[in-house]
């Protein structure tokens, strides 16, 4: 084996505070300005990848180096992209089945105009949860729980809350969602541990809510419990282009029964997927041709669509999507924004800029609190939770493992703050498409935000539990300390010489 000590190292300084501050604030600065601008997320995140490399340059790192460490902190994510190119494989596959449509179908009928809200805030949480997409489920059952509360009167800021509520629920613990996958690859734990941390805080808020949805509709007065016209024809075209059977629940029961069972979950998805498949072409008799590409490029309804029938907006919304090539830009955001806080660690500037904060990060509830404080933050800056799970997931391992709080905990508070406050901040991109496509405002007169309960509990929830000490992946002494030896060995491997 050959040595290289002859090869001089370049040395490499620690930044200064003064430099720390003001790389980070270039970097939110820029995130911020381009999404001002309207340029997509991406382009402002890589903007501010770019800032934090010429700010490393001055401390002697070469661009070699830091490309190097790039790309071995872009193969530890290689698994959770795995998984995200897979559910886009699943619910394409899904579509062509036929079983989305049909739990569409059947989701609008359990939405009982006697019990609207709490109806509705259990049916969009069937569709997240199936999907692993809010904004499908707020777009599909969302819409026609809006229409159900025009035409019964009901208060549409209630019932756009129970709907945001349950989209968002969907979204934060569903193993089909982008975010349930992107945060525990954040802090390196894995995808069930992940979800089973985030029931403490999830499952309080949604019987929270429900209690809430019971109450409110109470006295909810409601005639003739018929279906809105927009439901009506939603309901009657999927049943025009698809066949309903039992059979197509099977992968559903696979999925379940692989996850109870611990199986790895790429190839679960991918036996799923293959199952969906074979249940489209047996029983839907759609041609193999187009369940191919539904799981690669995505489901096209026109694809199976009768000459002369008119699709409904709605139903198109509803059935095109899915694919392996409709991930690309959610797993582009995991490059861009992996890019820029591995820079930001690497060159210690992250690290110099939260150490007096960190010093005093003794106890439990300090370590949760200004977690949650600080994804609100970088929430708040770049509009969309992906960039605060990048950030946050990496500058507050080490405190919580300090506090012998496990990996699953941190990943679960970037949801319960990242996922569900997006819902509510105003300039976010989720809360922009809530508010536009139900068509209520978020906050203010007839505003939606001070129902969807999840945003204001969750984060209430993870503190008591960190104050009480429950539920937060406690870890033995022996596991901190070998936790933290590999996370300080990784930090100044930048600087040896």
């Amino acid at each position: 084996m050959p040595h290289h000590n002859h090869i001089p190292h370049k040395h490499h300084r620690k930044p200064e505070a003064w430099e720390a501050y003001l790389c980070l604030g270039l970097v939110g600065f820029l995130i911020f300005l381009s999404t001002f601008l309207g340029a997509p997320i991406q382009f402002g995140i890589i903007l501010a990848t770019a800032a934090a490399a010429l700010m490393s340059m001055r401390l002697g790192f070469t661009w070699q180096e830091l490309e190097a460490a790039i790309c071995e902190r872009i193969g530890r994510l290689s698994s959770t992209m795995l998984i995200m190119w897979m559910i886009g494989f699943l619910l394409g596959a899904m579509l062509y089945s036929g079983l989305l449509p049909m739990l569409v179908y059947y989701g609008f009928q359990i939405i009982s105009p006697h019990r609207l809200y709490l109806s509705a805030f259990f049916a969009c949480m069937l569709m997240s949860t199936m999907t692993g997409s809010s904004w499908s489920s707020a777009g599909t059952a969302g819409v026609a729980c809006m229409a159900l509360a025009h035409g019964h009167g009901a208060d549409l800021a209630i019932m756009a809350g129970a709907v945001v509520a349950g989209s968002v629920f969907g979204d934060k613990i569903s193993p089909m969602s982008e975010t349930t996958n992107l945060a525990p690859a954040c802090v390196g734990t894995d995808l069930w541990s992940h979800i089973r941390s985030q029931l403490w805080t999830t499952l309080p808020a949604v019987a929270l809510a429900a209690g809430l949805f019971a109450l409110l509709g109470a006295d909810l007065r409601t005639g003739g419990g018929v279906l809105p016209q927009t439901a009506v024809t939603i309901m009657e075209q999927l049943d025009a282009l698809f066949r309903w059977d039992l059979i197509l629940l099977l992968p559903v029961v696979v999925l379940l029964a692989m996850a109870l069972l611990k199986k790895p979950v790429v190839p679960t998805m991918l036996v799923c997927g293959i199952l969906c498949i074979i249940l489209g072409r047996v029983v839907q008799g759609f041609d193999l041709s187009i369940g191919f590409t539904a799981a690669i490029t995505g489901f096209t309804a026109s694809a199976i669509t009768p000459g002369g029938m008119i699709l409904d907006a709605k139903v198109a919304y509803i059935l095109n999507r899915g694919g392996m090539t409709g991930m690309v830009s959610v797993i582009l955001i995991c490059f861009c924004g992996f890019s820029m806080t591995t820079i930001l660690t690497h060159a210690g500037f992250l690290e110099k800029a939260i150490e007096p904060l960190v010093r005093n990060l003794n106890t439990r509830w300090k370590t949760m609190l200004t977690a949650e404080l600080a994804t609100l933050l970088v929430l708040s800056i770049g509009g969309i939770s992906y960039v605060s799970s990048v950030f946050v997931g990496e500058a507050w391992k080490k405190p919580f493992l300090k506090n012998g709080m496990g990996k699953p905990c941190l990943s679960r508070t970037l949801e319960d703050v990242g996922t569900c406050c997006s819902s509510i901040i105003p300039w976010c991109s989720s809360a922009v498409f809530f508010a536009t496509t139900l068509d209520v405002p978020v906050w203010g007169p007839g505003g939606f935000a001070p129902y969807t309960v999840l945003p204001f509990v969750c984060p209430v929830v993870a503190f008591l539990l960190a104050v009480l000490g429950v539920g937060v992946s406690k870890l033995s002494p022996a596991g901190q300390a070998e936790a933290l030896r590999e996370l300080e060995e990784e930090e100044n491997e930048a600087f040896s010489c």
